[in-house]
C-alpha cells in the first residue's frame, strides 16, 4: 500500500510518510487501532501528512525506490518485530519504526499530536494480548530449510588459502567485520566459502570460529521459490529471527547485493540482515559480483559494517590444479575420459568461450560442455568417449589464441581503511 500511495501522490520514492498514510488508510490493522485507542483521529493524521508532503508530477514509474529514512524505518520495524518475538512485520511494527526513526515528516506529525512511543507500545501489547497472538516456535526451521550446510560438502577445495585467511581476518575485526567477497562470475566466491567450511571442520581456524556451522543462503533463491511468492518480507523477518536465535554460525549470503523489490519498495538483500551483523556467535560472509558492487547504493550504516574482499582469478597453474580436482566429478557424471591436454586447453580457451566470466568457473563450464558434446555422440560398446584437446578447441569454437578476458577492474582495497562514500 505504501507504493500505491507514493504513486497516487506522484512521488518518485517511498518515504515513511507513505507508510503512515497506508496504515491510516487501511484503518483495521493493529497500528491503526493503537492510534485510535490513544484518541488520535486517523483522518486528521492523514490530512496533516498530505498537507506537508504535497503532490508531485504523475509519471509512470515502474519501480519506486525506498528512501534512506524509509529504509531505516523498515529496519527499526524489523527490530520491533523481533523484540516482540514475531515472524512478520505488521502495521504495529512499522508504526513503532516510524516513531523510533524520529526525523521524518511522519514522525514529526505523530509527535505534534501528542503520540509517545511508550504509549503506542503499551497499546500494541494490549491489542496483541486480546487477539492472543502467539510468537513463533523456537525451532529454526526456516533457516534450516532454505540454507545449505557447507560443512557437509564432500568435494575438496583446492587452493584459496590466502582468500580464506583474508576472510577470517575480516571476521575477527571489531568493526567492518562483515566480509563481502567481490568478483566476477566464475571466479570462485562460493568455493572460498566452501573452503572456509572445510577449514572450520579441520580446526584450521582461530578458536572463536571452531565448531561453527557454515550455512550458505542464496538470496536469489528466495525470489524464485514458488513457496515464498509474495511473502518475501515475512520470510526475511523469520530468517533473521532464526539467525538471532542461533549460536556458533557463519552465515554465507550469496548474491547479497541483489535488489529486492517488495510491496514497500526496493533495497539490497544484505540490508535485511543488518540486525544480525553485531550478534555474538554469528559471523557473516557475503558475496556479490563486481557489477552488482558498482551499482550498489551505499549507505552509512553498512559503510561502518561491510569490508569488501576482492577476489581475483587464480594463477593458471592453480586453475589447472582446480581442474584436476574437478575432473573426477565430470568423469563420474558424463562417463567420459578427460585428458590432461584437455584440461590445459580449457585454461587457455575459457575466456574466449565465456567472455565476462572468470577462471576457474569458465574453464569448468567449457569442460562440462565438451564432455556433454562427446557423450552425445555414438560410442563403441564398452568404451568411454574421450575429451581431448581437439574436442575442447572445437567446443570453444576456435583454434586460435584465446581472446582477452572481458572482466571487471579490480576492486580498490586498503586492508585497514575503506570508505563506501
Amino acid at each position: 500500500m505504501a507504493r500505491d500511495t507514493a504513486r497516487e501522490l506522484g512521488h518518485a520514492d517511498i518515504r515513511p510518510e507513505h507508510f503512515l498514510l497506508a496504515i491510516a488508510a487501511e484503518g483495521r490493522g493493529v497500528g491503526a487501532e493503537a492510534l485510535v485507542r490513544l484518541g488520535i483521529p486517523l483522518v486528521g493524521v492523514s490530512g496533516a501528512v498530505r498537507s506537508i508532503i504535497g503532490t508531485g508530477p504523475h509519471t509512470a514509474l515502474e519501480h519506486h525506490p525506498i528512501s534512506a529514512d524509509a529504509r531505516k524505518t523498515f529496519e527499526l520495524a524489523l527490530r520491533e518485530s523481533l523484540d516482540f518475538g514475531h515472524s512478520h512485520i505488521g502495521t504495529e511494527h512499522i508504526l513503532l519504526g516510524i516513531m523510533r526513526e524520529g526525523e521524518s515528516v511522519a514522525a514529526q506529525v505523530l509527535s505534534s499530536v501528542g503520540v509517545r512511543i511508550d504509549q503506542v507500545r503499551e497499546e500494541v501489547l494490549l491489542l496483541l494480548a486480546a487477539q492472543e497472538v502467539q510468537g513463533p516456535p523456537a525451532a529454526t526451521t526456516m533457516l534450516l530449510d532454505l540454507a545449505r550446510n557447507l560443512g557437509r560438502e564432500t568435494a575438496d577445495v583446492v587452493g584459496r588459502r590466502a582468500d580464506i585467511d583474508r576472510v577470517l581476518q575480516v571476521l575477527s575485526r571489531r568493526t567492518r567485520n562483515v566480509a563481502l567477497l567481490v568478483g566476477d562470475p566464475g571466479v570462485g566466491k562460493s568455493s572460498i566459502a566452501a573452503g572456509l567450511a572445510q577449514a572450520v571442520a579441520r580446526g584450521e581456524v582461530p578458536s572463536r570460529f571452531r565448531g561453527r556451522a557454515v550455512l550458505r543462503l542464496d538470496v536469489t533463491a528466495l525470489f524464485t521459490d514458488p513457496r515464498q511468492h509474495g511473502r518475501f518480507t515475512e520470510v526475511m523477518a523469520e530468517l533473521v529471527q532464526d539467525v538471532l536465535r542461533s549460536t556458533d554460525v557463519v552465515l554465507f549470503l550469496d548474491n547479497a547485493l541483489s535488489v529486492v523489490r517488495t510491496r514497500e519498495g526496493q533495497a539490497e538483500a544484505l540490508a535485511f540482515f543488518r540486525p544480525v551483523f553485531d550478534l555474538p556467535g554469528v559471523a557473516v560472509v557475503a558475496a556479490a559480483t563486481s557489477a552488482d558492487h558498482r551499482r550498489w547504493e551505499r549507505d552509512s550504516g553498512l559503510d561502518r559494517t561491510v569490508q569488501p574482499v576482492p577476489v581475483s582469478e587464480p594463477e593458471p597453474a592453480e586453475v589447472l590444479e582446480i581442474l584436476r580436482s574437478a575432473r573426477q566429478r565430470l568423469v563420474d557424471h558424463h562417463e567420459v575420459v578427460i585428458t590432461d591436454e584437455a584440461l590445459a586447453a580449457a585454461v587457455r580457451l575459457a575466456h574466449g568461450y565465456l567472455p565476462g566470466h572468470a577462471l576457474p568457473g569458465a574453464a569448468i563450464d567449457l569442460l562440462d560442455e565438451a564432455s556433454a558434446f562427446v557423450r552425445a555422440r555414438p560410442a563403441a560398446p564398452g568404451t568411454k568417449p574421450s575429451v581431448t584437446e581437439d574436442v575442447v578447441i572445437r567446443t570453444a569454437g576456435t583454434s586460435a589464441a584465446p581472446q582477452p578476458p572481458v572482466l571487471s577492474p579490480p576492486v580498490p582495497h586498503d586492508p585497514t581503511v575503506w570508505s563506501m562514500s
